[in-house]
């Protein structure tokens, strides 16, 4: 498939369906009022901008979220910065 890189350019989508699917698209497309080219660009505009949304978000039950939180504020055992918070404050002026 190639892409739009001027204005008002279009990238061509070639697609083999079984006669099923086909005719099932333009019966949607129908009842939208709408053509096959505009319903099928619609339906995978929506459905690609679905799956692009989804890789910016997290999904899990509640306990499973306060698992996590509570996980995050416990720290880890870190003996080298517990030695260096021992060390005297020295503040140059």
């Amino acid at each position: 498939m190639t892409t739009a890189t001027t204005k008002g350019a279009k990238a061509r989508l070639e697609a083999r369906i079984d006669p099923d699917l086909d005719h099932m698209i333009d019966e949607a497309a129908r009842q939208l009022h709408l053509s096959k080219t505009a319903f099928i660009s619609q339906m995978l505009r929506e459905a690609s901008m679905k799956v692009i949304a989804r890789a910016d978000v997290t999904l899990m039950d509640a306990a499973e979220f306060d698992r996590m939180v509570a996980s995050l504020e416990t720290p880890d055992e870190s003996p080298e910065l517990k030695e260096l918070f021992s060390r005297p404050t020295q503040i140059a002026l």
